[in-house]
């Protein structure tokens, strides 16, 4: 049997790290996906009712929407929060170049949760508890509703007969 001592472990570990280089996931990146629960779960495909989004831009403009997206996606978007802004990167009008697109600034009552290829002003969203999505410190309020070309999009205090509530949970993996 082998014995090794602490030193040569260290220096193995040392040499392995030059070698292979991690890059762990920064711990601020997450997929925002809706479920009809407050309370969060362990694993996002125990949360009730649950759907992921995905960033939507139905006439191929400079503003993107926050959609729901069933299961067979090829990717999600992960996004981070600073300053009250989501950020995530994605692909620019028809698919041509790659952006960060922030959402735009402040949220407010009947307003889609919008996304831009621009810098903006400090927005009003944050994450409480580190999960659950909020504007101006508020959870309720967050509302599925029906948008262009027949998608659903997420809406801030929705009106249309067609919106209905939802809860907004940051996850760490797809729940589908």
């Amino acid at each position: 049997m082998r014995t090794f001592s602490l030193l040569s472990v260290l220096l193995g570990a040392s040499a392995a790290a030059s070698v292979y280089p991690r890059t762990p996931l920064p711990l601020s990146t997450f997929l925002l996906v809706t479920t009809s629960q407050c309370p969060s779960a362990s694993n996002a495909s125990l949360l009730a009712n649950v759907s992921a989004t995905s960033l939507f831009d139905p006439y191929s403009q400079a503003i993107d929407q926050l959609r729901l997206i069933a299961p067979g996606y090829g990717s999600l978007p992960r996004f981070n929060i600073t300053n009250g802004d989501l950020h995530t990167a994605a692909a620019g009008p028809h698919g041509v170049g790659q952006y960060v697109y922030n959402s735009t600034g402040v949220v407010s009552p009947g307003q889609e949760l919008q996304f831009t290829p621009a810098v903006e002003p400090n927005g009003n969203l944050a994450l409480k508890n580190g999960y659950l999505l909020t504007v101006g410190g508020e959870e309720v309020g967050w509302t599925i509703c029906d948008g262009d070309l027949s998608e659903q999009v997420i809406y801030w205090k929705g009106n249309a007969s067609s919106c209905t509530p939802t809860y907004i949970h940051a996850v760490g993996s797809a729940p589908y």
